[in-house]
């Protein structure tokens, strides 16, 4: 099965998922290794069934053949990136070829699902010539395979409603930015993403919406008090629900601090001020020409306490994708354990006012379980069971399925739980961080959500269009990203000049 023609799909960066996503993964010689075992876990398991082998991996059966792939991958021996012999985490998956009992492990068990990290842009704005940084780091964010003459459309609003809203079972979503300065150089200015709220608002009935609406500050580019007058503004439009910070870009590469009182500290008060009590904050995952000094969370953690009524949500949990994630260690604090050296230094308690999503964090980590099982269970354990929030980073990656599956069949290990005092992966704790806790965030009443969003059209469509696909008489609900067989991948790796980094 791992020839190398284009009639084979081979999931190498890009892994087998039902309902649309590919899995990017690390392209090393191991990871080759890792794909072609799942296909031909995934080829025994269609031929049992009688079933095409390509339409299997589009099923649940074909996403328990990764995770348990993933499973086995875990305990052969040194692993690929592993922090330990044994894996402290593994997923609860069905034999592949039971699809009945792999539909109820991995798809819908009614969780309410609040993504609080989502992305587009608006493909045809002034940014793609003046802000020629960020057209870079966009088209990155395109996989080498997306076919579209123009490939911005495979992020843009479009592309982001369909792999959000109809090709997952995300609920509601939250949506954010890039860094920018402005509409002149933002490629998905403030006004737009109303569009995109107002769009979404059209397709459901009873009052509620999918979609909360985030504005991202540049307040150490021009004049502080233009900055201000610019939240005011947005503010008083009454749909903004947080404001973002990304400190760690600036002029010259130069960034800012939140607890700096020249700039900061200004910000966050006048958020305070306007009654936009939650902040969110990018910081770790380098990107653009961040520099490290002042993508660290402290200054976040530390301004948490000096506005006890407010709320901070610190983005990716201050994870590096090139640090391996073990247990805590103080003396060295580095990606999520700096997050947590600057909750101790600070006495900020568990399930306080500073909070952590796991955008691209778990997306990244999902392929190693025990480094999985490390920073999922730190932070549960310190930042809190309620304060651990559901984040993916879509559409960069296209839709979030794969990672709510993976997230909803993951568990912890015992031998960790009590090593490492990290709890137990329960349904309770899940539901917690796809959505619940996010609920409470945001003051959403998801009973009542839920109720408002049932016969929208979106939440009808969703189960037609899906069986529609399943019986051949519509597309499947995904389009590739990325390389999607042995040759395309081999190509893509012939080219590629560095790691894959999202926002």
């Amino acid at each position: 099965m791992a020839r190398d023609d284009d009639r084979v799909q081979l999931p190498l960066v890009l892994g087998p998922v039902s309902n649309g996503e590919f899995l990017p993964v690390a392209a090393s010689p191991g990871d080759i290794q890792l794909a072609e075992a799942v296909l031909a876990r995934a080829a025994l398991a269609a031929d049992r069934l009688g079933v095409d082998r390509r339409r299997f991996l589009q099923t649940t059966g074909g996403m328990a053949a990764l995770l348990a792939t993933l499973n086995a991958a875990a305990c052969s021996g040194p692993g690929r990136r592993l922090a330990s012999p044994r894996p402290g985490g593994s997923y609860r998956v069905p034999s592949p070829e039971d699809l009945p009992a792999c539909q109820h492990a991995l798809d819908s068990r009614g969780e309410f699902i609040v993504d609080v990290h989502t992305h587009h842009v608006m493909p045809r704005l002034p940014w793609r010539k003046t802000a020629p940084d960020t057209l870079r780091l966009v088209l990155d964010m395109v996989p080498p395979d997306c076919t579209a003459s123009n490939p911005l459309t495979c992020v843009d609003r479009s592309a982001y409603l369909h792999d959000v809203f109809l090709a997952s079972d995300t609920t509601v979503a939250l949506l954010s930015d890039l860094p920018s300065t402005g509409e002149s150089n933002d490629p998905i200015p403030f006004t737009d993403a109303q569009g995109t709220r107002q769009l979404v608002a059209g397709l459901t009935h009873g009052g509620a919406s999918r979609l909360l609406l985030q504005n991202v500050l540049a307040p150490n580019f021009g004049s502080l008090q233009a900055r201000l007058d610019e939240m005011t503004q947005t503010a008083e439009g009454g749909q903004v629900d947080t404001f973002k910070v990304y400190t760690a870009w600036g002029p010259g590469g130069h960034g800012y601090h939140l607890d700096d009182p020249a700039i900061g500290l200004p910000v966050v008060q006048h958020a305070h001020d306007l009654g936009v009590k939650i902040l969110c904050g990018h910081k770790g995952l380098p990107l653009l020409n961040f520099e490290s000094t002042w993508n660290q969370p402290r200054d976040m953690v530390a301004v948490s306490r000096k506005f006890p009524g407010m709320q901070f949500v610190v983005y990716h949990a201050a994870w590096l994708p090139n640090h391996v994630e073990g247990p805590y260690n103080p003396a060295d604090p580095v990606g999520v354990d700096s997050l947590l050296k600057a909750l101790d230094d600070n006495h900020v308690p568990p399930n306080s006012n500073v909070w952590a999503d796991v955008a691209t964090l778990w997306r990244v980590l999902l392929t190693d379980p025990t480094q999985a099982a490390h920073a999922v269970g730190k932070l549960l354990k310190r930042v809190g069971t309620q304060r651990v929030l559901w984040g993916t980073d879509s559409v960069w990656y296209g839709p979030p399925q794969t990672q709510i599956m993976a997230f909803r069949a993951f568990e912890i290990s015992p031998e960790y739980q009590d090593r490492y005092g990290y709890p137990a992966l329960t349904d309770a704790v899940k539901a917690g961080v796809l959505g619940l806790n996010a609920a409470e965030l945001f003051g959403l009443d998801p009973h009542a959500t839920r109720c408002a969003l049932a016969a929208d059209l979106l939440e009808r469509n969703r189960p037609v269009q899906r069986e529609l696909a399943a019986a051949g008489d519509l597309p499947a609900p995904w389009a590739a990203r990325g390389p999607v067989t042995r040759g395309q991948v081999l190509r893509w790796l012939a080219h590629e000049s560095g790691p894959w980094i999202p926002t």
